[in-house]
């Protein structure tokens, strides 16, 4: 066979060889050791949690190394595709702060936007690329055209080859007896081009299905597995490339060193592994991450997330419910690193960017997605924010998910600003906002009118007596003073219904407590409920204070008046 007259025949139209191409990018100029990784998602719809998770941990396997994380778009499977889903990647990462240091951002109309000169970051952009790599496959004799009819991935379950390996319980794939257009002649090639018939190009695996290789994983170690033997698809009928060639072509010309994907692609490990040796071209490093897993609340099994079980397999979910961008990489590293916990508690308030993350610290086995304790770690990481930083992420939010409250929170800036610096800022702050769509309600009773308008009903213990509750209030009406030190203000509280049988002394208390009809924690509690209709609240008296003594009485004559 004229391996160099069938290459012309197939790809007249391209000059260019590979070398050509790897002058047009030449190496990085990075530092010995530091890592080129990248997030290559499919617009395929929305950005799935575990993409987020996949671009986390290649950002810090860049960052640490003083390498480059940059965003490339795998955008060759037209059927597939959903428009408007390419342009959602770029700044849902931002959003999570995973943002990409280089590569693509946008895509409209076939115009690319994009930084970086490893360019164009836009597969569909990149045929002729694919094809030139194609064509050099052919010229060494190491893949080939072929003219099957069928789906250029090979999945279709309808082809006759498929049927048959199955029946008879083979492994499926384009192979032996069933390649049949691997062994075809120029003249045969020749035929089907002139009859105007599509060829996809293939790659002439060298395995035999019982030869076997080892394949090199950061994470997992050396990996025995089967040498390819299946002839697969590496460039469509289009002239587009498969995810197996684009990953070879693109990862060489963007020198990426470090790959970071789910272990999903394990086994097309062996593919890929003969296709840069068949290139001459060195492989990058590998690392295949567990998948997020989640508890499925019917069985109680394990099982892969999935949006048709999770709204939170949609990144968009997060960002919808109001999760800072520090929650989430904060999570996504506890997935990542067994030793983040342990870095966290030693490093309370370093910036999450500190953290060196490490293989020697992933999980081989699925990452246990977990929303409760998302909504914990979420808890600490807001309690840090100052009060400013959560009146401005809250606002935000609002303005795209909460016009109303967003207008409230602009109408009285300096009164939320007040509101929501109670117990923050101190050696133990207070943990109640876990995500900014919390905000509203946790906060409500703060604004007069949401108040005024709650129809709620007081949940004053049962075994208070209404008389002593209407006492109490009454009581400190007429005790309360604005203008005192909160030692002094506590005092009032502590002896406010001492003369009625509430004790003033826990310790007393505790000791014989059915003498009395109950404690001043309990007092505080009623006042509580009374000028709030909640029974956990941050600080009472800063809550007196931000809300004026007018307001104060106002609030309490209403409750007695309703008892």
């Amino acid at each position: 066979m004229d391996y160099e007259k069938l290459a012309e025949l197939l790809f007249p139209n391209i000059k260019k060889r590979p070398e050509d191409y790897l002058k047009q990018y030449p190496k990085r100029d990075l530092k010995e050791g530091a890592y080129v990784t990248r997030f290559a998602p499919s617009p395929t719809g929305y950005l799935h949690i575990g993409g987020v998770y996949q671009a986390t941990a290649g950002l810090f396997f860049a960052k640490k190394s003083g390498g480059v994380f940059y965003l490339r778009l795998e955008d060759t499977d037209a059927k597939r595709e959903v428009a408007g889903a390419a342009n959602i990647i770029y700044p849902a990462l931002k959003e999570f702060g995973v943002e990409p240091m280089e590569g693509f951002i946008s895509y409209d109309n076939g115009v690319e936007t994009s930084k970086g000169e490893y360019g164009p970051y836009v597969q569909s952009r990149r045929k002729e690329i694919y094809q030139c790599f194609a064509k050099e496959l052919v010229r060494q004799g190491k893949a080939y055209p072929c003219f099957c009819e069928g789906e250029d991935d090979d999945e279709n379950e309808g082809l006759d080859y498929r049927k048959q390996q199955k029946a008879l319980g083979l492994q499926i794939g384009y192979y032996g007896s069933w390649a049949k257009c691997r062994n075809l002649t120029l003249e045969q090639v020749e035929e089907n081009l002139k009859a105007g018939k599509p060829f996809k190009i293939r790659i002439k695996a060298d395995g035999d299905g019982q030869q076997r290789i080892i394949f090199k994983d950061k994470l997992r170690g050396n990996i025995n597995m089967p040498k390819n033997f299946i002839d697969y698809v590496i460039l469509k009928s289009d002239g587009s490339a498969l995810y197996h060639l684009a990953h070879l072509v693109d990862d060489t010309l963007m020198h990426t060193s470090l790959v970071m994907r789910d272990e999903s692609w394990l086994p097309s490990a062996p593919l890929h592994q003969q296709l840069f040796e068949y290139m001459n071209l060195p492989m990058p490093e590998y690392i295949h991450t567990a998948q997020i897993m989640t508890v499925d609340k019917e069985t109680g099994n394990t099982r892969k997330i999935s949006k048709r079980y999770d709204k939170w397999a949609d990144s968009r979910w997060f960002i919808e419910k109001g999760y800072p961008s520090e929650t989430i990489i904060e999570y996504l590293l506890n997935l990542l690193n067994s030793n983040f916990e342990q870095w966290r508690k030693e490093n309370p308030n370093a910036s999450v960017y500190d953290f060196e993350i490490s293989e020697d610290k992933m999980s081989k086995s699925g990452a246990m997605f977990d929303l409760v304790k998302l909504e914990d770690i979420s808890k600490t990481v807001i309690s840090k924010f100052s009060a400013e930083k959560v009146y401005n992420l809250t606002l935000k939010w609002a303005e795209t998910y909460r016009p109303k409250f967003a207008k409230e929170l602009k109408e009285h800036k300096e009164f939320a600003l007040k509101m929501f610096n109670i117990e923050r800022e101190t050696p133990k702050p207070r943990k109640d906002i876990s995500k900014w769509e919390d905000v509203e309600d946790i906060y409500s009773y703060f604004f007069n009118d949401n108040f005024a308008s709650n129809e709620t009903e007081y949940q004053f213990d049962a075994k208070f007596d209404k008389n002593d509750i209407k006492e109490l209030l009454n009581r400190y009406i007429k005790a309360y003073d604005e203008t005192e030190e909160k030692q002094d203000w506590f005092s009032h509280i502590k002896f406010l219904g001492e003369d009625i049988g509430f004790a003033s002394d826990m310790k007393a208390y505790k000791q014989n407590p059915q003498n009395y009809k109950g404690n001043y924690g309990e007092v505080s509690s009623i006042i509580r409920m009374a000028l709030t209709k909640r029974s956990n609240t941050p600080d009472m008296y800063e809550i007196c204070k931000l809300l004026g003594k007018q307001e104060v009485v106002n609030r309490l004559q209403k409750c007695i008046n309703s008892l």
